[in-house]
């Protein structure tokens, strides 16, 4: 069953800080702390033991030392699509568009070896939110800018960025050895 008391909290949590952000419209805003310590805590200890597959790319290539978990009903991953959904009138205006509708969410497992060059997501995803659970301080994702733009590492910290723009990023190291590098990406379009 559903932690309904959870979802709500970390709605009003999340909601304060979007609330909180310049608009996105053609840009990237960072944030701290954007859900309560206690769903982050609950999504470390979800992918310390999820069941996890091959991230795949956009032609459906394996993505190198990358896996991801999708939606699983009745747990804390459930718990966090709620909040995203419901923070969806929020991002439909800090991105200035009213026509914007959640489209999920996965969480991703970065093991030793993972780093990603520059790049731009896809447009199609209008609109797109990293936020990591468990992440070492030099492992930042860096967005091309004047000064370029570091994410904080810290669990709870992310970026939210309007996609359509064609933002560069990458992120600027590599996860060692006996690590593994959690974070939950989602999207909107």
């Amino acid at each position: 069953m559903l932690d309904t008391e959870l979802i709500e909290h970390s709605t009003l949590h999340a909601t304060s800080v979007l609330q909180g952000l310049a608009s996105v419209k053609g840009t990237v805003q960072t944030f701290t702390q954007l859900l309560p310590s206690t769903c982050i805590e609950q999504l470390l200890a979800y992918c310390e033991h999820a069941t996890w597959i091959p991230a795949e790319d956009l032609q459906g290539r394996a993505i190198k030392n990358r896996q991801k978990t999708m939606l699983v009903h009745d747990t804390v991953v459930e718990v966090v699509h709620c909040v995203f959904e419901n923070c969806t009138p929020l991002v439909r205006q800090l991105l200035r568009n009213d026509t914007l509708r959640f489209n999920g969410l996965v969480l991703w497992r970065d093991t030793q070896g993972y780093t990603i060059g520059p790049h731009t997501d896809n447009p199609m995803f209008n609109c797109s939110l990293q936020m990591y659970i468990k992440n070492l301080p030099r492992l930042s994702t860096v967005f091309e800018s004047t000064p370029d733009i570091w994410t904080d590492t810290s669990p709870g910290s992310g970026y939210i960025a309007d996609n359509t723009c064609g933002l560069k990023h990458w992120l600027n190291g590599v996860v060692p050895a006996d690590y593994n590098r959690y974070s939950l990406h989602a999207i909107w379009s």
